[in-house]
């Protein structure tokens, strides 16, 4: 196909551009050019054109038709890609020059030496995985994702890509709107097409609708617009970033136009895609390129909910696979987690949820993801919905732990899901505890007594028989009763290194050490001169040892402890814990008496406890 170099392009021409307005008939709309806007761009200049015709008129510059292709003398000029604000009464756009996508497409050829340096949100998803999400965690994550869709005019603009959630109610995504907007998406819903068959669609051509797919299966999440041009496997759409990535591996798919939907604030089409055929490769200022010869890696995801009301549901999804996005895809997916749980119930009560979650690697090796959640009544409001909501943020924040580090990473090959409903709120609170001493000889016993409220105010009460080791030389032992989160957090401030993995092995570990919501922990805490050497903790290391690793501590080999877990016991309960306790027991310093030389190797011995 020809094209026309910007120079020669004049006020006044006129010509056509194509897109899809409903179903998948390509549609021609009128062009005029109205000026050249220098430097839109360093460098960069853009064709400003009024649109004409029935369609256009009715409709203005829509958000899908990004990277219509204009022509003039049946000359491809380059792709519609921005038009003003909101409230406009003529449909005017601008118009991305072909000679600048095309440069897109060369960038191909370079991919492999222009990996992108991205800044790691690992600490924020492990934190997030070990702990519990916060209120604002998941915008702080989308933050990361931000690019301004304003550029030299005040007004012009990026025309705002649909982000189609399809299968989806209005409820779940009511909370999101801002949060997309900000990445410059539309948010519309549309339907679905789970079955995964191939479609009857014509191949591609210029003005063909066209989306990049996040999820698809039986929910889908899914970024639409038009082909601007097309050779052999090679197309060239949007006529502007999406998320200005660079190089991509984002699934492609066929696309149809439901309906475009007229509206002063900025009309939209609504669209599904049919097939997935190829991928897109880049993702850059002045477009998009996809190759069709290219399958996308997308990573199956299945769902189990069994409920003694509703019965068993079962949802399949697939998820794009993409080094450039990891930051983001886990957040999809929590999306469609949760819309997939609400539609299983069918109905908003307080419910609790049994969680069992098998991440399967690659390389063979299983990291599991497992807990309890329940609803919970606050200030009189009851927070429905908030146990599944809390599941999925699980499943989420350990997926992006293990998409998002900077290990030689195994991929992650599937995820099975199964959620197991519980009806009603089971949630606890450590109300109160007792111990019998408050000074303890080494070799002594001592007893705590502790009580859980729950919310039906009833007392659950515990006994439990400590032994203090003979050997233990320390003048006081700070003991924590506490729901796991309460201590995971502790640790995390008086010992952070212990979380900072030093490669992927350890990384797992912490997820497999991850402690659970409905388990009450008992930790017995003492000052120590120890160590933390790449994440472990090293205790009771003889002097001559610790001046040695004290030398490499400037090296960051190394680095001293405040004090160290002499004990941890795990208590099973059936609801979620909240709360923490904290007590403090003095130790008798025992008398000196000479030591028989057999009994000289045993003062290295850890303590135990029965």
């Amino acid at each position: 196909m020809p094209t026309m170099p910007i120079s020669e392009i004049k006020p006044g021409m006129k010509g056509i551009g194509k897109t899809i307005f409903y179903g998948d008939k390509i549609q021609e709309f009128g062009v005029e050019v109205l000026d050249i806007v220098k430097n839109f761009y360093p460098q960069r200049d853009i064709v400003l054109v009024r649109l004409t015709g029935k369609e256009a008129e009715k409709t203005g510059v829509v958000s899908g038709m990004s990277g219509s292709p204009v022509y003039i003398d049946n000359k491809l000029v380059g792709a519609l890609a921005y038009r003003f604000g909101q409230f406009m009464k003529e449909p005017i756009g601008g118009v991305m020059p072909i000679a600048e996508m095309i440069q897109v497409a060369k960038k191909e050829s370079v991919r492999e030496i222009e990996a992108p340096i991205r800044a790691s949100l690992l600490p924020q998803y492990l934190q997030a995985a070990l702990c519990g999400t916060q209120d604002h965690f998941w915008s702080d994550i989308i933050s990361n994702m931000q690019y301004s869709a304003n550029h030299a005019s005040s007004s012009l603009q990026m025309i705002q890509a649909p982000l189609v959630f399809a299968g989806f109610t209005p409820q779940t995504l009511r909370p999101y709107e801002t949060v997309f907007e900000s990445l410059g998406f539309t948010m519309v819903q549309g339907g679905s097409n789970s079955s995964g068959s191939a479609s009857l669609q014509e191949p591609f051509k210029p003005g063909s609708a066209v989306s990049i797919v996040f999820v698809s299966g039986d929910y889908g999440i899914e970024a639409s617009g038009t082909v601007t041009a097309v050779d052999n496997n090679k197309m060239l759409a949007f006529g502007h970033y999406v998320f200005n990535l660079g190089p991509i591996q984002l699934p492609l798919a066929r696309t149809k136009v439901l309906a475009t939907l007229p509206s002063y604030m900025g009309s939209s089409k609504m669209v599904v895609s049919t097939d997935i055929v190829g991928s897109f490769r880049q993702d850059r200022l002045t477009g998009m390129m996809g190759d069709l010869s290219i399958k996308p890696v997308l990573i199956p995801v299945h769902l189990q909910f069994h409920s003694p009301v509703s019965g068993k549901k079962e949802f399949h999804l697939k998820m794009a696979s993409d080094p450039a996005l990891n930051n983001l895809i886990p957040f999809y997916l929590r999306i469609a987690l949760i819309q997939a749980l609400t539609s299983a119930r069918l109905a908003g009560e307080m419910n609790s949820l049994s969680l069992q979650t098998t991440i399967n690697l690659a390389d063979g090796r299983i990291v599991r993801a497992d807990d309890f959640f329940s609803s919970r009544q606050r200030l009189g409001f009851f927070g429905v919905g908030m146990d599944a909501n809390a599941a999925t943020d699980l499943i989420a924040s350990a997926l992006g732990v293990l998409m998002v580090n900077d290990f030689k990473a195994p991929a992650v090959k599937n995820i099975e899901i199964s959620a197991t409903e519980v009806p009603g709120e089971k949630t606890a609170k450590i109300h109160s505890i007792w111990q019998d001493k408050t000074e303890l000889s080494p070799g002594d016993s001592l007893i705590l007594s502790f009580r859980l409220k729950t919310v039906e105010n009833k007392d659950i009460k515990f006994i439990k028989t400590y032994h203090i080791p003979k050997n233990l030389d320390a003048s006081s032992l700070v003991i924590f009763i506490s729901s796991g989160a309460s201590l995971t957090q502790y640790e995390l401030r008086v010992n952070p290194d212990k979380f900072r993995p030093v490669d992927f092995d350890h990384l797992l570990k912490l997820l497999k050490e991850r402690r659970k919501n409905n388990n009450i922990y008992i930790q017995f805490r003492l000052r120590d001169s120890g160590l933390i050497i790449d994440g472990e903790e090293l205790s009771d290391l003889p002097p001559s040892i610790m001046k040695v690793m004290d030398s490499r501590r400037s090296s960051g080999v190394s680095k001293r402890l405040r004090d160290r877990v002499l004990f941890e016991d795990v208590i099973p309960t059936d609801y979620v814990i909240s709360g923490a306790r904290r007590l403090s027991v003095r130790i008798k310093k025992p008398k000196k008496a000479s030591i028989p030389k057999s009994e000289k190797s045993k003062k290295s011995a850890q303590p135990v406890f029965w």
